[in-house]
């Protein structure tokens, strides 16, 4: 008896076989580098390590590197800023309101830019902030280009900012933060209900 016919549906599945797998890669349906690209980075220790920086020296409060891409510190005095540049910082936010800048003895915006640097001027008043600005402070933070260095008064305003981005993008515990803070000199985290208000809503969705 000949085995043709078998032969012949053999070649005819192993055909479809072959044409819907090289269809499947060329169409984007097994897209597995996308996915890894889109991913949300794993969260990196060095974010609740801070470092203090003995080459910036605030004017109030201290400076504390986080891992290689942020800085939080308080007011810096005017040459700090170049010696930031010349040490890799690629954007400056300050999150002081205006009514506190006007007795550095230097205009801040003009000065950053001056050093061809990015400068994002993100006011927080501590009875004001809402849930769009938190939105925008933690989408801010994640699309910054980097190393970015995160500029305020004496820092604890910056660490409740901090506390406020470490929960919403990887779900650290404000008080892993906080505690981390208080380890480090830091007093306490302004903002830090409404912090702690913003995160239990945004994981009930």
């Amino acid at each position: 008896m000949s085995n043709a016919p078998l032969k012949n549906t053999l070649r005819t599945l192993f055909s479809i076989a072959l044409s819907f797998s090289a269809a499947s890669i060329f169409s984007g349906c097994i897209p597995l580098q996308a996915k890894k690209e889109n991913a949300e980075p794993t969260f990196n220790a060095a974010l609740l390590a801070p470092e203090e920086s003995e080459a910036l020296v605030p004017l109030r409060g201290r400076c504390f590197e986080m891992g290689k891409d942020y800085i939080l510190t308080g007011q810096l005095p005017q040459p700090d800023f170049q010696f930031a540049k010349d040490n890799g910082v690629k954007t400056i936010i300050n999150v002081r309101m205006d009514r506190e800048l006007g007795g550095l003895g230097f205009e801040m915006e003009p000065h950053i830019k001056g050093l061809e640097l990015t400068f994002v001027h993100f006011p927080v008043g501590p009875d004001s902030f809402d849930d769009a600005q938190a939105k925008a402070f933690i989408q801010l933070l994640s699309e910054a280009e980097k190393p970015l260095l995160i500029n305020g008064s004496n820092g604890n305003r910056i660490w409740g900012l901090w506390s406020l981005y470490l929960g919403a993008r990887w779900g650290i515990p404000v008080d892993r933060t906080k505690e981390v803070a208080k380890a480090n000199g830091i007093k306490k985290l302004v903002i830090e209900d409404f912090v702690r208000g913003y995160l239990e809503r945004k994981k009930k969705g």
